[in-house]
């Protein structure tokens, strides 16, 4: 397996968020390219395999959508036209269409049916084959329609679904190539996700030391470790309050036997 569906997150400081992390939550700084002020244009973090994008959010917003919002997903594929298109097929809000960057890459950049940003593209940011640890969590208001849609308009796969109160989900997973989407729908406490509706959640073997580390570091604990029927893991901000979630769950279709999260 390939890692190629990736968390983008926009933080205050891109280089102070580096740091934090790397010393909190353990990640390794892979690569940092900065902006000619000294922002952090792209950086790269890494566990194991998997890695997550960065950078500086400081900029006014303009006519680029991604200066518009805090996160959004990265997917890399092969055929970013024809992807493009199939998108545009199903009724895909098309944010920026197929471009070739000047790193080499081509891509475009597509909200859902929910408005949350996506960017499919050549650039490879995974480090190699092997089990993906980490994982792009997102709500929808409707988890049945958000699944459907994903699948007509992405090409996505759905591989696990866990019905949750009134026709809601309380878990599901997804997958376009080796790439893992997990995401959920219905109520949310508003106390723990204010205005956001993504999270991002890391595969650990051992969250209780990694809670002492993460807490030590200051992070802000929104539940501490905790058993459940599928796995053990905690819940904690970063220093710009984005969601992070650390267990020992393993999606179902990189070989757990659980049936939800």
């Amino acid at each position: 397996m390939k890692p190629n569906i990736f968390p983008a997150l926009r933080y205050k400081d891109g280089h102070a968020a580096i740091d934090w992390l790397v010393k909190a939550f353990g990640f390794e700084k892979h690569v940092v390219f900065d902006t000619p002020d000294g922002d952090v244009a792209h950086a790269e973090l890494r566990l194991g395999i998997s890695a997550f994008g960065l950078s500086s959010g400081n900029q006014p917003p303009n006519e680029n959508p991604w200066t518009h919002v805090r996160q959004g997903i990265y997917v890399r594929v092969d055929d970013v036209d024809g992807l493009h298109d199939r998108a545009k097929a199903a009724g895909a809000a098309i944010a920026l269409p197929p471009k070739d960057q000047d790193y080499g890459a081509r891509d475009f950049s597509v909200r859902d049916l929910e408005g949350h940003l996506w960017s499919f593209g050549t650039y490879e940011m995974a480090g190699g084959e092997g089990e993906p640890a980490i994982f792009v969590g997102l709500h929808y208001r409707d988890g049945g329609a958000a699944l459907a849609w994903l699948e007509r308009a992405f090409g996505f796969t759905k591989t696990l679904e866990v019905p949750g109160p009134d026709g809601a989900v309380m878990h599901a997973e997804t997958r376009l190539g080796d790439g893992l989407l997990m995401l959920d729908s219905g109520p949310k406490d508003p106390a723990v996700w204010g205005d956001t509706a993504q999270a991002t959640y890391v595969y650990l073997p051992d969250p209780d030391a990694h809670y002492a580390r993460a807490a030590a570091a200051g992070a802000r604990i929104i539940r501490p470790p905790h058993d459940t029927p599928w796995a053990r893991g905690y819940y904690a901000y970063d220093l710009d309050g984005f969601i992070w979630g650390f267990s020992t769950y393993k999606p179902a279709a990189i070989g757990s036997t659980s049936t939800a999260v």
